[in-house]
C-alpha cells in the first residue's frame, strides 16, 4: 500500500529515541524508497527527559508545506505527549501509545492502539532502551506508509554490525505485536 502524501509524529521524552525513528523513518522512505521528505525536530529545554518530537512528512511529490498539520500517525511515549498530540491525528489517522507511560490513552479521532513497546524490549532484548526500535517494527506493519523490508533495512544500516541482530530482534517483535492487534 503506498500513500501519495502521509505525516507522522513521534512523541515524548528526550531519551526515549523520537529523533532516531524520525531519522530511520526518513532514511527508509527518502533514502531507500526515493520519496520526497521533510523532517523537523523539536526538543525541551532538558536534554533527557524534556517533550521532544520528531516530525516527518512523505510525499510522492515536492513537499509545498513543511508543517505537519494533520498526522496521519502520532506515537506517543508519555503522557504529556498523548494528551497534547491526541487531537491532532486525522479521523482516518492511527495513535499509538505505549500503556507503560501512557496510563490514561485520551479520546481521538484516529484508530487508537497501544503496544507496550518497552515492556516488549526488554523481554526480547534485555534492554529498554530498544523500544524506539519495537516502535518501529509497529510502525511499519500499522501505516503500511513503508514496505516491512524497506523500514528494517532503514533499521539495519543506522546501527553498527554488533547491534544489528539485537535491533532486529527488538524491529520483528514489533512487527509481531502490531500485526497481532490488527487481525
Amino acid at each position: 500500500m503506498t500513500h501519495d502524501h502521509y505525516e507522522m509524529r513521534f512523541a515524548g521524552s528526550g531519551g526515549q529515541g523520537m529523533m532516531l525513528m524520525g531519522d530511520i523513518m526518513a532514511e527508509a522512505a527518502g533514502g531507500l524508497d526515493d520519496k520526497e521528505i521533510v523532517l523537523t525536530r523539536s526538543y525541551g529545554p532538558e536534554a533527557r527527559g524534556g517533550a521532544c518530537r520528531s516530525e516527518l512528512i512523505i510525499d510522492t511529490r515536492p513537499i509545498d508545506y513543511p508543517t505537519v498539520r494533520h498526522p496521519d500517525f502520532v506515537l506517543a511515549m508519555s503522557q504529556e505527549a498523548a494528551d497534547t498530540y491526541c487531537k491532532d491525528v486525522s479521523s482516518q489517522g492511527i495513535f499509538l501509545v505505549d500503556p507503560g507511560f501512557v496510563h490514561d490513552i485520551p479520546k481521538t479521532s484516529g484508530q487508537v492502539y497501544a503496544i507496550p513497546l518497552t515492556e516488549l524490549a526488554e523481554s526480547v532484548t534485555g534492554n529498554t532502551l530498544a523500544a524506539n526500535v519495537v516502535a518501529i517494527g509497529a510502525i511499519a506493519a500499522l501505516t503500511k506508509v513503508e514496505s516491512l523490508s524497506i523500514v528494517k533495512s532503514a533499521v539495519l544500516d543506522h546501527f553498527k554490525p554488533k547491534l544489528r541482530p539485537l535491533n532486529e530482534k527488538a524491529y520483528d517483535a514489533g512487527v509481531a505485536a502490531a500485526q497481532a492487534l490488527i487481525k
